[in-house]
């Protein structure tokens, strides 16, 4: 869902700026089409209502991030990336990517193959670029890796 203090209220979903999914972006990956980057963009702002920081922490450790795909247009999730932040601790959080597949991608748990753990998510203008891939910064937005073949990247 693509918020962007949508509505009457202008509020955040459940109350909260850090679970307001404003955009979604997929491309081929440069120089490899066979992989896809989504990069979806969460807390957009540093607060348009009520005006200054709505948080100090960009991510919510307790949400879970998703993005699910169709690949075979049954307009049924077949794969999903989810992806868990930590708590903030000293200034920082980090990000845990998962992948799942087939009847899991439709639902929503913490299972899933480890992609990757303990990533570094940045909060200022220079996005932190992990292997795989996983950058999350609360300006730039979550990169998730993506895979036409269905394999992780």
């Amino acid at each position: 869902m693509s918020h962007h203090y949508s509505g009457p209220d202008w509020g955040f979903p459940r109350g909260d700026a850090r679970l307001d999914l404003t955009d979604l972006y997929a491309f081929p990956k440069p120089g490899d089409s066979d992989k896809s980057i989504l990069i979806m963009n969460v807390h957009p702002s540093p607060g348009e209502n009520p005006p200054g920081p709505t948080t100090p922490e960009p991510f919510a450790a307790e949400a879970l991030y998703e993005i699910k795909a169709d690949t075979n247009a049954d307009a049924v999730a077949d794969i999903a990336y989810r992806v868990r932040f930590s708590s903030l601790a000293s200034g920082a959080q980090t990000a845990t990517l998962r992948r799942v597949e087939g009847e899991q991608a439709r639902g929503m748990s913490d299972g899933g193959s480890l992609i990757l753990e303990g990533a570094p998510v940045s909060t200022g203008r220079e996005a932190l670029v992990t292997e795989p891939a996983i950058t999350a910064s609360s300006r730039a937005g979550a990169v998730i890796p993506s895979s036409s073949t269905g394999e992780a990247p």
